[in-house]
């Protein structure tokens, strides 16, 4: 019994198997019979997926639109509504050169020949859709590429995106954007390929915001996309990975993810002196720009910070107070102005302060009054210059006016001069007078 059950399983896999390609290659031979032109068709997709009928395509955390993507983070669109896939081919010569999918709507006007196949089943579709990626993944729309392909309602897509992932031969931008549709599809079961993903890609090439480039960082992503946080686990345990690099990334996503035990490793992380310093630096960064920090971080980075002695890992914290939109401004002030401080540090916590707009430009100009070192103090008139309001302008018009040190009024002058103000005008033209009547 047994054997027959195996048998019968392995006829049932090699039936549904031969029914997706035969599936494929009947639509494939629909399209590749059509006259030159446009072939069009509609396709059932997900429950979910939405569009505004034109270049917008949103779906869970995924949003695409017209030369952007953006996976695994938050977007809201009143403009994205519920709908079929329309999916638009170009063809010549038999062969698919360009494809365009669009949610709802009605189809985008051409001018030339239009074959269109009706409604294609999505078990149909989607097979179909995968066999093109080889030959159009280096044309423009990339981005867009799998979006029939795992839009398709109900469609079997893991198998067919681990294949492409793991697939060498393909551009690294289509094994990434299959990996990060693992994470938006998948369950617990992709957990085990995508840390080995991340695993295999220790490359440190980091971008500005410290995401690893290429399969490690979509990976990683991946992990941090899965509905239930069943890839945090896996990010905790790459946080510990022998690679600094791939600790960094792990760092930025468990930020991402906000949960109780993902804070818990960053914390680790954060207070670990043996850490890189870089690692525990961007640790802070993602605690601090996950995007719904709980005010009790803010208040667990203030209370570490005069535990510290890594400077880079204070001027870190120091950085992450712009985003506490309780007491982070009054905090930077108090850096700012305290001379226990090193230059360096006041320097950077006057900065941040100066760029949240919660910060009273008077407390701004309180420190160019109180600062007891001129670096600061000629600091504090650039802070000053990058603000807009009126209040700005009067506490550099008093400096450039009234100060007794002539250097400082000339650098609150120099930048009032950039400012297109009358009033500035008008004291240029008295210190003017005022300078030939002396």
């Amino acid at each position: 019994m047994r054997i027959l059950s195996a048998f019968s399983a392995f006829s049932a896999f090699s039936a549904f198997s031969a029914f997706s390609a035969l599936s494929a290659q009947s639509l494939a031979s629909r399209v590749a019979d059509a006259p030159d032109g446009v072939v069009r068709m509609q396709v059932e997709s997900r429950v979910g997926v939405c569009g505004d009928g034109r270049d917008l395509v949103g779906y869970k955390s995924a949003i695409f639109a017209h030369n952007f993507q953006s996976i695994g983070g938050h977007w809201n669109s009143s403009r994205c509504e519920p709908g079929p896939l329309r999916v638009t081919l170009t063809v010549a010569d038999g062969q698919v050169t360009q494809v365009r999918t669009q949610v709802g709507g009605s189809w985008p006007s051409s001018e030339s020949r239009v074959t269109d196949l009706g409604v294609v089943p999505p078990h149909e579709a989607s097979p179909y859709f995968f066999s093109l990626v080889p030959r159009l993944e280096s044309r423009s729309g990339k981005d867009r590429l799998l979006l029939p392909a795992v839009l398709a309602d109900a469609a079997p897509v893991i198998q067919p995106l681990l294949a492409l992932a793991r697939d060498t031969e393909r551009a690294e931008h289509t094994r990434s954007q299959a990996i990060l549709w693992l994470g938006l599809l998948g369950d617990e079961t992709v957990v085990p390929a995508l840390v080995q993903f991340a695993r295999d890609d220790v490359d440190d090439g980091d971008d500005r915001k410290g995401r690893k480039k290429g399969l490690g960082g979509a990976a990683m992503a991946a992990l941090h996309t899965l509905e239930g946080d069943v890839g945090v686990p896996a990010l905790i345990d790459l946080a510990r990975d022998p690679h600094v690099g791939t600790r960094r990334n792990a760092a930025f996503w468990l930020g991402q993810n906000g949960s109780e035990s993902a804070r818990r490793m960053l914390h680790t992380m954060i207070e670990n002196g043996n850490e890189a310093t870089r690692v525990r630096s961007h640790a802070i960064f993602a605690l601090t720009h996950g995007g719904d920090t709980p005010d009790s971080e803010f208040g667990y980075l203030r209370n570490l910070y005069p535990r510290l002695d890594d400077h880079e890992v204070k001027e870190a914290i120091i950085q992450g107070m712009q985003e506490d939109e309780g007491a982070g401004g009054r905090w930077l002030i108090e850096r700012a102005l305290d001379a226990r401080e090193s230059w360096k540090l006041r320097k950077a916590a006057l900065f941040w302060a100066g760029q949240r707009d919660e910060t009273p430009t008077a407390e701004l100009a309180r420190v160019y009054r109180e600062a007891d070192d001129p670096e600061l103090r000629e600091h504090a008139i650039f802070v000053l210059s990058q603000r807009e309001d009126e209040a700005a302008i009067d506490a550099l018009m008093r400096i450039a006016r009234d100060d007794p040190d002539t250097r400082m009024r000339g650098k609150a002058l120099f930048w009032l001069a950039q400012k297109d103000d009358p009033r500035i005008k008008k004291l240029i033209a008295d210190l003017v007078l005022k300078e030939r009547d002396e």
